[in-house]
Order: C-alpha cells, then sequence, then structure tokens
C-alpha cells in the first residue's frame, strides 16, 4: 500500500510490513522515516542490520541468495538496500519484483531510493513492492506547504508561536529542512517562556533558505514579486550563473508566450496547455499566469528577456542581475514596462 507520511507512526504501532519502498529528494524527511522503522524493528526483534548500496555491478543474484539464509545471531534482520539513482537496471527489477512476490523469511526488506515520478513510478518493480509492503513517498513542503510543516514541528517541539514569527521563520528558513529541523532545536533553549516571537527569530535564526531557479521561475509566473525578489538576491549570493537563471526565466516566458497567443487565437484553456508543452502539475500556475497577462505583453517580455539575455552574455553594457531582476519583476507583475537595465 501506498502510505502517507503522517501515517508511518500509525502503521507502524501497528506491526511492520516485510518491504519498505522510501522514496524521496530531501534527506531530512529520509533519515527521520528510516529511524523510525529502524527503531520500531529493533522493538519487534530485529537486533541485526544489514546495508547494501546498489550501485554499478551491484551483484543482484548474490544479494537475492542471501537474503535467503538465516542470521546466526539474530531471530530477525533489517536489510537495507540503497538505489543511488533510482533504477536498478533490468536484473535489479527482477530480482525485487521476485522479493514482492515472496519477501524473505524473517527480514524486513527496506529500499531506499531518490524521489521516484513518472515512468519509474510506474515500473513494475515498484507496483510489486507496493502490493507486497508499503511505499513511502516522502516530498518536502513547497512555499505554500511551508508554515504548516514548521506549525507541527512547533508543537512537536513544546513551542508556541506568533503569525508574525511563523511568517519570519518560513522566509528564512524555505527550501532547508534540516536548516529548520536545527533553529527549531536552537529555539527550544532561546524561548524560555516556550513562546517564539519575532524578535526572538529576528535574534536566533540564521537565513538559511535554499532556493533553485525553477522556484523562481515558479514565484515570478505566480506574480509573488517580493518572494521572486528574495529568491533572485539568494541566487546571487550563492554565485549561481546568470546564464542559467535567465534560462529558467524565458523557458516559462516561452511555453507562456505560446499559450497566451493560442488562447487569443480562440483556443480552449485545455488545448492551449497542450500546444504551450505546459506539463500537468504546472498547469494551474500557467493558467493563472495567463488570465493576468496577454498575448502583446508576453511577446513585450520576450524582448525584455532578448535584452537581458545581451547584457548577461557581455554584448551589452549593463549589470546581469539588475537585468534579471528586472525581468524577474515585470513577469510576475506582468509588465513589461521598463527595459532591461543598463
Amino acid at each position: 500500500m501506498r502510505l502517507n507520511p503522517r501515517q508511518l507512526k500509525s502503521h507502524l504501532s501497528s506491526g511492520l510490513a516485510p518491504i519498505y519502498l522510501v522514496s524521496g529528494n530531501e534527506p531530512l524527511l529520509v533519515d527521520e522515516a528510516l529511524d523510525a522503522i529502524r527503531a520500531a524493528a529493533r522493538a519487534q526483534g530485529c537486533d541485526e542490520r544489514e546495508s547494501h548500496v546498489a550501485e554499478r555491478g551491484f551483484d543482484w543474484d548474490g544479494f537475492r541468495g542471501g537474503l535467503d539464509n538465516l542470521s546466526l545471531f539474530a531471530a530477525r534482520q533489517l536489510i537495507e538496500l540503497r538505489l543511488p539513482t533510482g533504477k536498478p537496471g533490468d536484473a535489479g527489477a527482477r530480482q525485487l519484483t521476485a522479493l514482492a512476490a515472496r519477501p524473505p523469511a524473517e527480514k524486513i526488506l527496506v529500499i531506499i531510493t531518490p524521489g521516484l515520478t513518472g515512468n519509474a513510478a510506474k515500473s513494475k518493480w515498484v507496483k510489486s513492492l507496493t502490493e507486497a509492503g508499503v511505499w513511502l513517498a516522502l516530498r518536502a513542503p513547497d512555499a505554500t506547504e511551508l508554515p504548516a510543516w514548521l506549525e507541527g514541528r512547533l508543537r512537536a517541539a513544546g513551542l508556541q508561536w506568533d503569525p508574525a514569527a511563523l511568517e519570519l521563520l518560513a522566509a528564512r528558513l524555505e527550501g532547508n529542512l534540516l536548516a529548520a529541523k536545527q533553529e527549531i532545536d536552537k529555539l527550544v533553549l532561546l524561548a524560555g517562556d516556550g513562546r517564539v516571537t519575532i524578535q526572538t527569530v529576528r535574534a536566533a535564526v540564521a537565513d538559511g533558505a535554499r532556493y533553485d531557479v525553477f522556484q523562481l521561475a515558479d514565484a515570478a509566473l505566480g506574480g509573488d514579486q517580493a518572494r521572486a525578489a528574495r529568491i533572485l538576491t539568494h541566487l546571487e549570493q550563492e554565485g549561481v550563473a546568470p546564464t542559467l537563471v535567465l534560462w529558467s526565466l524565458v523557458r516559462e516566458l516561452s511555453a507562456l508566450a505560446l499559450l497566451t497567443h493560442a488562447l487569443s487565437s480562440g483556443e480552449s484553456m485545455g488545448r492551449a496547455m497542450a500546444s504551450a508543452g505546459v506539463w500537468r502539475s504546472r498547469e494551474t500556475l500557467f493558467n493563472r499566469a495567463a488570465r493576468r497577462t496577454g498575448a502583446s505583453q508576453a511577446r513585450a517580455l520576450l524582448d525584455q528577456a532578448a535584452a537581458a539575455d545581451r547584457i548577461v552574455k557581455g554584448a551589452r553594457p549593463g549589470m546581469p542581475w539588475a537585468a534579471l531582476m528586472d525581468l524577474s519583476l515585470a513577469l510576475a507583475a506582468n509588465s513589461a514596462s521598463r527595459p532591461a537595465a543598463a
């Protein structure tokens, strides 16, 4: 079965499944889930734990054969297998499918992979493991989900908080869950009365937000100028290449221009999305952007992006990061009223 991460504690208290598939790209969430499974396994008699990493050349036959051997030292064993790429290959897929059909006796098998999406999530070996055991798919909270995630962590730490403090905490720690955990641990010590105020956060919490170019494009498409400016500032401070930032913006602008042109030509929103090559998971974001942006505005934004491109590549005088800021804010405001900064 597929398990919601919030259900893990309740599930483990009622007994262990023979197989767990733990997938996710956020190290903190993966490590905490593994710690919970390990603790439950120890409580239920799994005193021995083995770890394997399925890298290139991994001996799948040897691994499978080892699972059939009984341990001389423990009644039950916890066997962990990491797939660093999330792709076991043909041989691995066959062995994992076979293990799902006949789980090893007296062993709990935990398979750890990066986030599984698309074809990987639909593969036979994933479906087989999910049917035989539990698939725990872990996903880091996005910007809109982070405040609720932080509330849960603060509550679990025995803290209360002011709304303004939570807002500042989310802004400073977005995209960096490990830093969020560390800072909450610090707040437990610093908030003597157990209440976190905005003054407490300002004094104690470093600006540990971690962003990428895709979050910038999403913020700009979503019309959030403040967040777009904050993300772009972080990207500059982290030394991200301006060409990469521009690429992410132009990619979304191009799709938006195709979408608005199709809509202005009388196509339905669904057909226009398909024509523009917008992924289904991003349709809501582009729908909002298209409703705020006309075809002429989208073309003007592309012209502004072309001017920014010349600045970034040194073909025109100007400050690259200022040009990128102007473009990001113009996209967020759906206005290309200003040329790229010179």
